[in-house]
């Protein structure tokens, strides 16, 4: 027997008590609340939008892309683009290299689902290819259903899509890229997207 095996068994042997595994936790059930994720959302410094009518929801996106950035490059995932038809925006190339998207204005994704208790959004690594492109754009766009709207982050860990976590990454994104320094200033879109907008669709 090995010095440290020794010097273990005399720790458990000193054992004077047992402690008992908790029960598994089960949060009490709250209503999910669009106004408190739109006021979180606001408080991480992005903007929720909605809910809007599946047919509005085209014109209302192209009004923002126009405002952010006229004339610029931006990308839709296939998802969206199911849901938004044509417009200002063209497909996010397949198997694109990130440093081919350094110059998109706007991307936009589809969230999984919303969370009311923080403001966030979802994000299926299926959905956002390649990786970068959230992170890497200069204004994000998330459409997300407000029938995926939890209350909190024990209802999303409850909700995420089947097979979410063996893919690749499962992001949650709750406002624009931001950084503080000691003394408490916030800075937006320091190092990733300087601007957040989530469009809620009924449905």
């Amino acid at each position: 027997m090995s010095a440290r095996e020794r010097i273990l068994a005399r720790v458990a042997a000193a054992a004077s008590r047992t402690a008992v595994a908790p029960e598994p936790f089960a949060p009490a059930p709250r209503r999910a609340d669009f106004a408190q994720f739109a006021a979180q959302l606001a408080a991480a410094g992005g903007e929720a939008l909605g809910p809007l009518a599946p047919a509005e929801l085209s014109a209302r996106v192209a009004e923002r892309c126009h405002a952010w950035a006229p004339g610029g490059r931006v990308l839709a995932s296939d998802a969206a683009l199911l849901r938004l038809g044509s417009g200002p925006w063209t497909p996010v190339p397949a198997g694109a290299d990130p440093h081919a998207l350094a110059d998109v204005a706007v991307a936009i994704l589809c969230g999984a689902l919303a969370v009311a208790e923080n403001g966030a959004v979802g994000l299926d690594g299926r959905e956002a290819k390649p990786r970068a492109l959230p992170v890497i754009c200069e204004r994000l766009v998330l459409l997300v259903e407000t029938r995926r709207l939890v209350a909190d982050m024990h209802g999303a860990l409850a909700s995420l899509p089947e097979g979410a976590l063996a893919h690749h990454h499962f992001t949650f994104v709750a406002g624009p890229s931001k950084t503080a320094d000691i003394e408490g200033a916030l800075v937006l879109g320091a190092h990733g997207p300087r601007a957040l907008a989530v469009f809620a669709i009924d449905g």
